[in-house]
């Protein structure tokens, strides 16, 4: 793990302005890609990593070619595979895991917690603002849109375009 870098990306690029702001936007997110280069498993380049993202020490994901993690971004128990392309919306979350229950003997806190759940993104996919990515989903497929707002529970086929709580397929985008 690369020490530095974790504590100079949480204690300081974490919170620099949104890449668009004018001025110091271009610096902050070179700084910010500079800084997960290091953390990731794997980074692209012209990856975007915006403000507040949050994804523990940064082993657990990889990142495509020209792939952005939204503002406010935050991965939780989760092994995440992003591939290339990814558009994201601000106030993203992809929880994982889960508690266990099934024993009725003892509180829900002491039965320990599940696996990190793991998450494949593919290609070309736009995940919009405010989205929740629940553990039962573990595989988003290319060209696929997740509308804002949407909680998903289950899998997304390719080109498929989903919204709602929980989400459900709408339509499928046009094949050329």
């Amino acid at each position: 793990m690369n020490t530095a870098a974790l504590i100079l990306y949480y204690g300081f690029a974490r919170y620099l302005p949104k890449s668009v702001t004018p001025v110091i936007g271009k610096c902050a997110k070179a700084f910010r890609y500079q800084l997960c280069k290091r953390l990731f498993q794997s980074c692209g380049k012209k990856c975007n990593i915006e403000t507040g993202a949050y994804f523990g020490n940064g082993r657990d994901i990889s990142l495509g070619y020209k792939s952005g993690l939204g503002a406010n971004f935050k991965m939780l128990n989760r092994t995440v595979t992003i591939g290339n392309y990814l558009m994201m919306g601000e106030d993203v979350l992809f929880l994982g895991g889960g508690h266990n229950y099934d024993r009725t003997d003892i509180p829900m806190g002491k039965q320990g917690g599940k696996e990190k759940t793991p998450l494949t993104i593919a290609d070309d996919v736009w995940i919009g603002a405010r989205v929740i990515i629940l553990p039962g989903c573990k595989e988003i497929g290319e060209g696929a849109i997740v509308g804002a707002g949407s909680v998903v529970t289950k899998d997304i086929p390719d080109y498929a375009i989903v919204g709602g709580n929980p989400a459900r397929i709408i339509r499928y985008r046009k094949a050329d």
